[in-house]
C-alpha cells in the first residue's frame, strides 16, 4: 500500500466532532500530497469560511496527530483553506500549541471538554441506530452489536472512560450508566431525535460544500 494511501486511511480516522462522521467521507480533505521522502501536505476545507473555530481546530489538529503515527512520514503539514480563523489554527497547529494558544486573550479553555460532550451525543445516536438489531436491549452485551456503528461505539466508549469489554451492558447514556428496560422507550426516542439531528446536519454540511467547491475529490480521497 503507498505511503499516500495509508496517510488517507489514517485521515479516515479523524472525525467531525459535532457530526461524528470520518472527514475523508465528507470530503472535508481538499487534497492530500506526499513527497517521495515523505514529506506529506493536506489541506481541508470546511462548509463554509465561519464554520466554529473550536471545531475547525480540533479537526485541523486531529488530522496532524493522524498522519504522524503513519510509519515512514517525515514531515507534516495540515491547513486550513478560507476559513476565517485559518491563519490562527494553521500557526497553532504547526507548533504544537492547544486551542487556547490559537487565539491568545481570546480563551483560557482547552477543548477536552467539548470533545468529551460530543463524543456524548454521537454514542446515543449510533446506539439509537442499534436498538432495533436485539431483541432484548436491556440484558444484551455489547459482544451482541456488530457493524460498523457498533465498533463506532465501542471506540467512544473507550473515548470516554466507558467500559467497552464484551461482557459490557451494549446500551448505556453518556455517562456511561446502562439503560434499564423501564427506560428503554425514553432512551429510544431520545436517540432517535439525536441521531436524525446529526444526520440532518451532515446533510445540510455536505450540500453547502458541494455548493462551495463543486470541484470537490470526495471520490478519489475516500477510503
Amino acid at each position: 500500500m503507498s505511503l499516500r494511501r495509508r496517510v488517507l486511511g489514517e485521515l479516515g480516522t479523524v472525525y467531525d466532532p459535532e457530526l461524528d462522521e470520518p472527514i475523508t467521507a465528507l470530503g472535508f480533505v481538499g487534497s492530500c500530497e506526499v513527497s517521495a521522502d515523505g514529506d506529506v501536505s493536506v489541506r481541508l476545507r470546511l462548509p463554509t469560511p465561519q464554520c466554529a473555530p473550536n471545531f475547525a481546530f480540533l479537526m485541523a489538529a486531529d488530522a496532524q496527530a493522524a498522519i504522524e503515527r503513519v510509519a515512514g512520514v517525515r514531515r507534516v503539514r495540515v491547513e486550513l483553506e478560507d476559513h476565517y480563523t485559518g491563519r490562527e489554527i494553521n500557526a497553532a497547529v504547526a507548533r504544537g500549541d492547544g486551542f487556547a494558544a490559537a487565539f491568545p486573550g481570546e480563551t483560557r479553555a482547552e477543548l477536552d471538554e467539548l470533545r468529551a460532550l460530543f463524543q456524548r451525543k454521537a454514542l446515543v445516536a449510533r446506539e439509537g441506530r442499534l436498538l432495533a438489531s436485539v431483541p432484548d436491549p436491556a440484558s444484551a452485551r455489547l459482544r451482541d452489536l456488530s457493524g460498523p456503528d457498533a465498533a463506532r461505539c465501542r471506540s467512544l466508549r473507550l473515548a470516554l472512560g466507558i467500559d467497552a469489554s464484551d461482557d459490557a451492558p451494549a446500551f448505556v447514556r453518556g455517562d456511561g450508566s446502562p439503560v434499564r428496560a423501564d427506560e428503554l422507550v425514553r432512551f429510544r426516542r431520545m436517540a432517535s431525535l439525536t441521531a436524525l439531528s446529526l444526520d440532518t446536519n451532515g446533510g445540510m454540511c455536505r450540500d453547502l460544500l458541494r455548493a462551495r467547491y463543486p470541484e470537490t475529490e470526495r471520490e478519489e480521497l475516500a477510503v
